[in-house]
């Protein structure tokens, strides 16, 4: 039971391997026998000084935030808060995940702007959020119901009950319906 628990709890840290030449390497280890401090403490406090100093600006150059403004400790709420900024520069996955989180808003968030997060459902839907995306690809042409269904089955499972994904007296198909397909005239 306890290496099951164990095994079930997320890394407090994890590992990066990156290639310096000579000199950096030198440097760095100056660095930290100068301070008495290990080689990871060192990098970690130079890229924490740097992170708490660059910051997303407005389109007055005014800064906006910097990480703290994107940072939750859960993967979901982190990943919705970066896709949702154009300024961070999403990849095509993470904009693809957020599509799939905006048409199923009501999973994921209290309001379609996406402010107001469900960190229950976060939780438990996060982590198979790859999964979802691709039964999306597979079924949103012939069964656009079927991943809110899976959603709803995950839910339930996991002790959540209806007011966890109800969506204000919207019913299912109208929240399916990405709002920007409806001025389509075709």
């Amino acid at each position: 039971m306890t290496t099951e628990r164990k095994r079930k709890r997320p890394q407090k840290s994890e590992s990066l391997t990156i290639r310096l030449d000579p000199k950096m390497r030198f440097a760095l280890e100056f660095v930290a026998r100068l301070r008495g401090q290990t080689i990871t403490k060192v990098i970690e406090r130079a890229v924490l000084s740097d992170a708490d100093n660059a910051y997303v600006v407005d389109e007055n150059h005014n800064p906006v935030g910097n990480w703290t403004k994107y940072w939750d400790v859960n993967d979901g709420v982190r990943a919705i808060n970066i896709a949702s900024d154009p300024k961070i520069h999403p990849t095509f996955e993470e904009e693809e995940i957020l599509d799939f989180v905006k048409i199923h808003w009501n999973f994921f968030s209290f309001d379609r702007e996406l402010l107001f997060l469900k960190r229950d459902n976060l939780e438990i839907l996060w982590p198979q959020i790859e999964s979802l995306i691709d039964d999306w690809r597979e079924n949103k042409v012939t069964n656009r119901k079927y991943c809110a269904k899976r959603m709803r089955e995950m839910l339930t499972n996991a002790g959540l009950d209806e007011k966890s994904w109800a969506a204000s007296s919207m019913d299912d198909e109208r929240y399916l319906i990405d709002p920007s397909d409806a001025i389509i005239p075709f």
